[in-house]
């Protein structure tokens, strides 16, 4: 391959990229970001910084909600995303198209996407996402801290549908979410419902705890599909502060078991 061919392929046929993100940065006014189109991104921050990177996502999720997913493992540790950053493959099209329902879910969830590194491949479409936020609690809620005598409760409808209602979806769990945070409400554990879906939650937050749970006979949502709403432990007294913020939010909630 000539050089000519190599800036090509690596250089030129990206631009397009850095001018379809550009206004990400005004989100958040990175020292270096898109503008820079840099090997890295580099923000100001003090704070404990919480990081998760999911995928790869197909296709299919991520013209749908990949960031909301992604952003969801940061969010239920008692973080608010800062900024993300993706890693893209394919085809040129299938890149392309990926880039523009990735800066849709960026800009409705106000999620920056500051970097990351494309591959124009003849590959299958992937995605891979970080996510990067700002503990705005003292200590993360971990899956690990259920106690004795709390109930279990999912806050949030599922996250599922067309783009537009996922978004919706996603924009009320995270708003609902912070508020409980910001009314110090006691968590014991928290997990957002995704791989394996509630049995596979409901396991975990149970065997890192040394807690058993009984769940009730009937559950309103699937026990193995991804839900990607938030699976909580908690008292009884906590409990009725949380369901007083989901009903001033119009947000679900239920009680799915208890200890």
């Amino acid at each position: 391959m000539q050089n000519n061919d190599l800036i090509e392929k690596y250089v030129k046929s990206l631009e397009w990229l850095r001018e379809e993100f550009l206004e990400m940065d005004d989100m958040i006014n990175p020292v270096m970001g898109i503008k820079d189109w840099d090997d890295s991104c580099v923000i100001e921050f003090s704070g404990k910084l919480v990081a998760s990177t999911d995928g790869p996502y197909t296709k299919r999720l991520i013209m749908k909600s990949a960031l909301i997913h992604a952003a969801t493992d940061v969010v239920v540790k008692g973080a608010k995303p800062l900024f993300a950053l993706d890693t893209l493959i394919g085809c040129d099209k299938e890149i392309r198209e990926m880039a523009e329902s990735l800066k849709r879910q960026a800009l409705a969830m106000k999620i920056p996407i500051l970097g990351g590194n494309t591959m124009p491949e003849d590959a299958e479409a992937r995605c891979n996402l970080t996510v990067i936020g700002k503990l705005i609690i003292n200590e993360p809620i971990r899956d690990s801290g259920a106690k004795e005598n709390d109930l279990l409760i999912l806050i949030g409808e599922p996250i599922w549908g067309e783009q537009d209602e996922r978004l919706k979806k996603a924009k009320k769990l995270f708003k609902t979410w912070f508020e409980i945070l910001n009314n110090e409400i006691k968590i014991h554990a928290a997990k957002d419902v995704t791989k394996g879906g509630l049995v596979s939650c409901v396991y975990e937050i149970s065997e890192k705890s040394k807690i058993k749970f009984k769940l009730k006979d009937s559950i309103p949502y699937s026990m193995t599909r991804n839900l990607d709403n938030f699976l909580v432990s908690v008292h009884e007294k906590e409990y009725i502060k949380i369901r007083e913020i989901c009903e001033r939010n119009g947000c679900e909630i239920a009680v799915i078991g208890s200890s």
